[in-house]
């Protein structure tokens, strides 16, 4: 097909594309269980769904879907009703509808929708094909392939660095370098270095947004090129039949909410406008939705503005009014006193202004009339549009279907998943943020909570372990709850994480409460598991839900039963759109709060304030809640409360789910409906704001995050902020593989870590961010290891940061050179992977 008539049909074709996948995955997976539980059309429903997306495929001319499709079609020929599929098939058939969901990422992205290791899925799904005879790769592409990996190393490097040019430049020449490469390989047989190099692309085609999805696709990334290399430097790969399947069985099936391809998410036209018959539908754009969002959020601001005017014209009508009851004074006056020509150019003046006076009424009702219809619109708008923003949660849900098969068959654990609340409506943008942090939750429940067969006989327990996933609605929030019947949380265990990984010291550890201990889980770095895995093991996962809760306006609770379960629960409001906030004065500091969190306004009196415990709270109908200058929440200087004085003192009453705390404010300056701006990536990381909002005076308010200010208030939460403080360590390292690898090995360790590429690019980090200690390779360009412990030593300030050089020089001389420098610890690379680094790094950490 003319690839120009295929870009204009791929919109449409992608959004049908993704519903039929997901119902045919449904539907595969119902022909597994027992025939009297199945849908009566069942089978013949699949073959219309399998058949139907094969002819759409094969018009577009896009083969490798067709192929896989036609296969699983096959698969399907020869089952009766009565009887279903078989497991094997089961596994072989969502491996293939994995591979096409892949494919249309590449699709989304303005790709070739390609479908990755064809061969071996197909021979997979029982179709007999031609598969090339096992070889290796030519000395010729091992030259080709160590250029693009050096370059490709150069562009993971300038992409992790927080200042680039031009990043989308980058990420394209990246792609385009390492689709050249997978060319090659694929022309000479080495299928799993072709393999590695597609991924090495769609990496990089993640990384392109920057913000928390490209940190962890740069993880992925360097990964991938740790292989590359490996793979190069063995002298190529294989190229048989055999090692990619093996590939297909070991690293799990994508998703397209793993693929984190952006166009996946902002390409495929997914909400629909529906008429009142099931057949008028009409698909829209998301950028079109988000086009039309936006005006309709101006319109309302507009309208707000407008009411504003309208409440100046009858001000300005007021005092005219006024105004002529002074002059009208005036003129009896002078009649009274004769007279004379100024009482005739006062009377003049006084009719004049009658006349303005009440043309100034017919306007001021005017204005009044049209803000009333123009409010009509705006409001019939705003609703339209949030029932065209709002879908229901089993776009959300239905997926994780195939995502707890495909992980707990890995991992040997039999699975019932039971879905809740796919009827709950909830707006897109917090339905597509959920996608990637509900599959963390999830995959942290199977390989964490639940047991194996084995153990859980063994403890009483049916073998099949219970996965529960449902969404609550909250009256204007959700609840987004996973929940298992697992061995349930255990605050020794992570309390013994948290010592081991350097989080805290054993005293702090054993300071904490159960509930305190728990919430370490979220904490950036923090995994019990011990060793890398597929699933675990990798450092990052729970505080990627509390980090995209909180940029949503929520929170992340944990509750957990020894032996009996754990359950996850995020509290997320029900849409984006704008709401009704109470704004109030804090100092000179104007603040809004969504007033769907603010129960009420409280007037306390000092009788009403005590200390219970070492904490303040306050008496409110009965209940004593903890209470807080809300100065001291949002990070502004602590003035004086008024009840210090024995004065009055106003309070807000915010409530988050069960949860309520009191917050001290000086002053409730209004109530208006607002609109939640986001600040931008560069104030992600303020928990307690939740964006800004313009007010219709003009001035821009800060929003605050409701959840996170009742979060904050708890007593576990505020002794464990002064409990964990983690030291920051620089790594430097002007080899990408090396400093990846270290960069991970602490990070796994529970250590921020940001990293230099040379010394000089160092020294720049550490003049503006805090770093406690500093890891650095000795032969680097610009400024080597030693020259940057010599500079180090001989600052005012951080002289005594602690410096360990790392390098493959191992003779007394260098070390004895190294350690003239002022390097506080000398270690040669291959002691790194024998926990050499580890060790010396919390021996040479300070003390806290």
């Amino acid at each position: 097909m003319d690839p120009q008539l295929l870009r204009s049909i791929w919109p449409v074709f992608s959004a049908e594309t993704r519903e039929q996948i997901q119902a045919i995955g449904a539907k595969v997976l119902g022909l597994e269980g027992p025939a009297r539980e199945r849908e009566a059309d069942l089978l013949p429903s699949l073959k219309r769904l399998v058949h139907s997306l094969k002819g759409s495929a094969a018009s577009l001319g896009l083969d490798d879907i067709e192929q896989v499709v036609h296969a699983i079609e096959d698969g399907l020929t020869h089952i009766e009703p009565d009887t279903g599929l078989p497991r094997a098939a089961v596994e072989s058939m969502l491996r293939g509808l994995s591979g096409i969901e892949a494919a249309m990422a590449r699709g989304d992205a303005g790709q070739s929708p390609e479908v990755e290791g064809l061969s071996a899925l197909l021979k997979l799904l029982g179709r007999d094909v031609s598969i090339p005879q096992s070889t290796t790769v030519a000395s010729g592409l091992s030259a080709q392939g160590m250029e693009a990996l050096d370059f490709l190393e150069a562009s993971l490097g300038a992409l992790c660095s927080p200042d680039v040019p031009d990043r989308a430049a980058v990420v394209r020449k990246a792609m385009e370098r390492a689709r050249t490469l997978r060319g090659a390989a694929q022309e000479s047989g080495a299928t799993r270095l072709a393999t590695l190099a597609e991924s090495a692309a769609l990496g990089f085609a993640r990384m392109e947004p920057g913000g928390d999805a490209a940190s962890l696709a740069a993880s992925d990334v360097a990964g991938t090129l740790v292989e590359l290399r490996a793979q190069l430097e063995e002298g190529g790969a294989q190229g048989n039949m055999a090692r990619t399947v093996d590939a297909l069985r070991a690293v799990p099936a994508p998703t397209p909410a793993d693929s984190g391809t952006p166009g996946a998410q902002t390409t495929a036209p997914q909400p629909e406008v529906r008429g009142t018959t099931a057949d008028h539908t009409v698909r829209v754009a998301v950028k079109t939705l988000e086009s039309l969002a936006l005006q309709v959020e101006l319109l309302v601001a507009g309208r707000a503005q407008q009411a504003r005017r309208s409440e100046g014209y009858r001000a300005l009508s007021d005092g005219t009014h006024e105004v002529l009851r002074h002059l009208e004074r005036a003129s009896s006056q002078l009649t009274l006193a004769g007279g004379g020509p100024a009482l005739e150019s006062l009377r003049s003046g006084v009719a004049l202004m009658r006349t303005m006076q009440k043309r100034l009424l017919e306007v001021s009702r005017e204005a009044h009339r049209d803000g009333e219809q123009l409010a009509l619109v705006a409001q019939v708008a705003r609703d339209d549009l949030r029932d065209l923003r709002m879908v229901p949660a089993s776009q959300l849900l239905e997926p994780l279907r195939r995502t707890v098969r495909e992980v707990a068959t890995r991992l040997g654990k039999d699975v019932a998943l039971e879905l809740t609340g796919g009827d709950v409506r909830l707006d897109r943008r917090i339905l597509d943020a959920l996608k990637d942090p509900l599959l963390h939750l999830v995959r942290n429940a199977i390989d964490h909570g639940l047991e194996s067969p084995v153990e859980r006989r063994a403890a009483g327990k049916l073998e099949t372990g219970r996965l529960t996933v449902r969404v609550e609605p909250r009256g204007a929030r959700i609840g987004v709850v996973v929940e298992d019947d697992g061995y349930g949380l255990s605050p020794e265990r992570v309390r013994a994480t948290a010592v081991r990984r350097g989080l805290l010291s054993e005293e702090e550890a054993a300071r904490l409460s159960d509930a305190q201990a728990a919430r370490l889980v979220f904490q950036p770095g923090f995994s019990t598991r011990e060793q890398v895995t597929a699933t675990s093991g990798r450092g990052v996962g729970l505080d990627v839900v509390q980090a995209m809760a909180a940029r949503l306006q929520g929170s992340v609770d944990v509750e957990f039963w020894a032996g009996r379960g754990t359950r996850f629960t995020v509290d997320l409001p029900l849409t984006l759109a704008s709401a009704l906030g109470l704004l109030v004065r804090t100092g000179t500091t104007v603040s809004a709060i969504p007033s769907d969190s603010v129960e009420r306004v409280l007037r306390l009196k000092p009788e009403d304030v005590g200390t219970v415990a070492g904490r303040v709270v306050a008496r409110v109908d009965g209940s004593q809640l903890t209470f807080l200058p809300l100065a001291e929440a949002i990070g502004l200087p602590r003035l004086p409360l008024a009840i210090e004085s024995g004065n009055v003192q106003t309070a807000a009453l915010i409530v988050v789910g069960g949860d309520k705390v009191l917050y001290a404010i000086d002053e409730v300056v209004g109530q208006q409906e607002i609109v939640v701006r986001s600040l931008g990536k560069h104030l992600q990381t303020v928990r307690h704001l939740a964006g800004a909002a313009v007010l219709d005076d003009g001035r821009v308010v800060p929003v605050l995050n409701a959840p996170e200010l009742v979060r904050v208030a708890r007593p576990e939460t505020r002794s464990m902020a002064a409990e964990v403080r983690r030291p920051r360590i620089l790594v430097c390292d002007d080899a990408l593989t090396t400093r990846f690898a270290m960069k991970s090995l602490l990070e796994i360790a529970g250590f921020p870590v940001v990293t230099a590429a040379d010394g000089e690019e160092a020294w720049g980090i550490l003049e503006r961010t805090p770093c406690q200690l500093v890891v650095s390779d000795w032969q680097m360009p610009r400024l080597d290891g030693v020259g940057l412990a010599r500079r180090i030593k001989s600052h005012p300030t951080l002289h005594s940061t602690p410096v360990i050089l790392v390098t493959s020089l191992d003779s007394p001389e260098d070390r004895a050179a190294g350690l003239e420098a002022g390097a506080d610890g000398y270690l040669v690379k291959r002691e790194v992977e024998r926990g050499k680094l580890l060790e010396l790094v919390r021996q040479l950490l300070p003390t806290r």
